[in-house]
């Protein structure tokens, strides 16, 4: 009975110390914004008051045993968070920057900091004044310098909504230094007890156990992002998305934890990973941020009553100096790869003040030295120095990233489209030509060649291949390819082959459109994609059109596709029935300027008809603002010529889930033209592809347009 009576007091206990927290940290939040402060500083000082360095409303030690769960939530949270701002289509042209900007606050502040400590600790007298002490405090104390705590520039991030380009690449750094910083401390460690004469063996082991915790953790990470990703997808109700996101986020920490490796660059891989899969759905992120909020505000009051400001004073000097020289060598070195870039002085100047924020990344590593034995000798001193800076940093380093923030103008713009629940259909119906009669070339220049399959799609195949042929001045063909890998049967000829039923719908639907004379052509070969290949090559194709199966076993067909495309020096347009084919309203989904190149003589081929309008959607980033979705809009070329009948309009979304935002948008159209990428192996695997993700779930007709050899540099890329 006693035991449950202990018990129950303990859950109260628990329980009045979050509403404490909660209260007085927004309390206080409320007040700093007054002085104009981010909300993070209000509830750091709001631990700070009731913690044991203010009124010890809360004991010490239920701040560290059952409360801790609280930190371990939000920094899985963030690192997820931090995954999302970690966008390769976002980053590649900042890649440059990036590196540039991580290997110059790194190696400054290592550098600065590393020097400053060790003379100072070296000039005090510590370790009786032997060097050999003195360096290996400078090694450690430099290494951890590097961390910079992700949770609270994350934290302003959302408070101030900021996103752009200046707010990725900050958050990409912090996760680059963070990994730095752990590899070198690692590194430095293993060279502090060399120095200090108490390594244990193991060096080469203990050298490379770092780089292998970083790989390990990242793997781990993308693995969980992946089933993310791939369940979420599934899924339309947003608390469905919740329950799983957030187990998901739980099972990566956990199973990082478990294994020992970093939960942090796990949780970040994982957001990663669902972040550059190319139809991305990032509805898992804006799921979590109606989670966030309550955990952020218990974590940032934690991290207050943790703090113990008598440690200050007694880190003494070094304290002192690791302080202002961390501010240096932050500001100094970001400063020096920024502008190596070719950043402008003005924001290079500026990036430093937003990697300040030291908390739970420092905190951990210091808890490492002070459990290693070997370190026995430095670890007071190591100890008292990281809290020091831990103390001034989180509690300076907010209003500094709020500054840098204002300072660069990024305003974040969010936007999700509710789920689409619709269900794909199977027909191959053709809505019949009413529009003028189309009249052909005198003088074709070149074909476009129509791979005749089922008689069921003869005719969509067909209408699309004229469509294209008369854009490109050029001959429709229609193509039957036997296969001689079988018994020929001798009794039929190529002229009979070539009226077969397929080629007789074929020369119909041509007919209709104004082609009476239509050239059927009957090609030999082992292989389908071979016969496709020789056709286009013998008449010089401007366009090769496939018409997609229409039964459920589609695994041969896109042998063909990834064959005939991957040597096709034209481009290859592939054709989904779903419902009846109607070209009058053209939905593009554009995700990138490669996209554009792709599908622009597709979309000028269908608008060639007077009446068609067309509606160029460009997916943007969840977090694109409104400057840069009109600087998009305002931007973008043309789809088709001036003189062609068509009207165009062009809408640049910023979408959290772009299979989402294109299923959504295509209920308004009769048709979607899209580009597939070139990716094969792993790179397909990794990044997905949107065009299939979205023709898997599509209820209406579809144009999947993959490049020829001359348009893919940028997407081999």
């Amino acid at each position: 009975m006693d035991a449950v009576e202990l018990s129950g007091l303990g859950e109260v206990d628990v329980a009045l110390a979050l509403s404490v927290l909660l209260a007085a940290g927004f309390a206080c939040a409320r007040l700093v914004k007054l002085v104009h402060l981010p909300s993070v500083t209000g509830y750091i000082l709001a631990g700070v008051l009731v913690g044991p360095s203010g009124f010890d409303l809360i004991p010490p030690e239920l701040v560290e045993t059952r409360l801790r769960m609280f930190t371990s939530i939000a920094l899985l949270l963030v690192a997820f968070a931090i995954g999302e701002r970690f966008d390769i289509g976002q980053l590649r042209g900042s890649a440059r920057v990036l590196v540039r900007l991580s290997a110059g606050e790194v190696v400054g502040t290592f550098v600065i900091v590393g020097s400053a400590v060790g003379l100072t600790a070296w000039f005090s007298g510590v370790g009786e004044g032997d060097y050999h002490v003195a360096l290996a405090i400078a090694l450690i104390c430099s290494s951890i310098a590097v961390a910079t705590a992700p949770a609270s520039t994350v934290a302003v991030l959302r408070e101030l909504r900021a996103t752009g380009p200046i707010s990725r690449l900050l958050l990409s750094n912090v996760v680059v230094n963070n990994a730095l910083s752990i590899t070198l401390f690692g590194l430095c460690v293993a060279a502090a007890q060399g120095l200090l004469g108490t390594g244990s063996g193991g060096g080469l082991l203990r050298i490379l156990m770092p780089e292998f915790t970083t790989i390990a953790s990242l793997l781990v990470g993308f693995l969980v992002g992946f089933l993310t990703d791939y369940v979420v997808h599934k899924l339309n109700s947003r608390h469905d998305v919740l329950v799983v996101s957030l187990a998901a986020v739980f099972f990566c920490g956990g199973i990082a934890n478990y294994t020992g490796l970093s939960p942090l660059l796990a949780g970040v891989a994982a957001g990663f990973a669902v972040v550059n899969r190319d139809r991305r759905d990032v509805r898992a992120f804006r799921a979590l941020n109606d989670f966030e909020p309550p955990i952020y505000g218990i974590f940032f009051a934690l991290a207050g009553a943790e703090l113990h400001l008598e440690d200050m004073v007694q880190a003494g000097g070094i304290g002192v100096v690791f302080v202002l020289t961390r501010v240096a060598g932050k500001v100094l070195g970001a400063w020096l790869g920024a502008r190596s870039a070719g950043m402008p002085p003005s924001r290079a100047r500026v990036l430093g003040l937003g990697l300040l924020p030291q908390a739970d990344l420092a905190i951990g590593l210091a808890y490492l030295v002070r459990q290693d034995q070997s370190l026995e000798e430095i670890r007071a001193v190591i100890i008292n120095v990281v809290v020091a800076s831990v103390v001034v940093n989180e509690l300076a380093g907010p209003p500094l990233v709020r500054l840098m923030l204002k300072w660069a103008g990024e305003v974040p713009h969010d936007k999700v489209g509710p789920p689409w629940t619709g269900t794909p259909a199977a027909s191959a119906g053709v809505v019949p030509w009413t529009w003028e009669r189309l009249t052909p070339p005198p003088r074709p220049e070149g074909t476009v060649v129509a791979a005749l399959g089922n008689p069921a799609t003869a005719a969509g195949v067909m209408r699309i291949a004229t469509l294209l042929a008369h854009h490109y001045r050029a001959t429709p063909v229609a193509l039957n390819v036997i296969d001689d890998s079988g018994p020929e049967d001798f009794w039929k000829t190529d002229r009979v082959r070539a009226e077969s039923p397929a080629c007789a719908i074929a020369r119909s639907e041509c007919a209709s459109l104004g082609y009476e004379e239509v050239t059927a052509e009957v090609e030999h070969a082992e292989e389908v994609a071979q016969g496709i290949l020789r056709a286009a090559e013998r008449g010089n194709a401007q366009a090769i059109v496939l018409g997609h199966p229409l039964g459920q076993d589609v695994a041969s067909f896109s042998r063909v596709v990834e064959a005939v495309a991957d040597d096709s020096l034209c481009p290859v347009v592939v054709v989904r029935f779903a419902g009846a084919l109607h070209t009058e309203r053209i939905l593009v989904p554009i995700a990138g300027d490669q996209d554009l190149l792709v599908v622009r003589p597709v979309v000028c081929a269908l608008a060639m008809v007077r009446a068609h309008s067309i509606t160029v959607l460009w997916l943007m980033p969840p977090d694109a603002t409104e400057a840069e979705l009109q600087e998009r809009e305002a931007a973008l070329p043309d789809v088709v010529a001036n003189d062609q009948p068509g009207d165009v309009t062009v809408r640049a979304v910023a979408t959290g889930s772009r299979v989402h935002e294109v299923l959504q948008a295509a209920e308004e159209h009769d048709i979607v033209v899209m580009a597939t990428g070139t990716r094969r192996g792993l790179r397909r695997v990794f990044f997905g592809s949107l065009a299939e993700d979205v023709a898997l779930r599509l209820n209406k007709p579809m144009l999947v347009v993959r490049g020829g050899l001359e348009s893919r540099g940028l997407d081999e890329e």
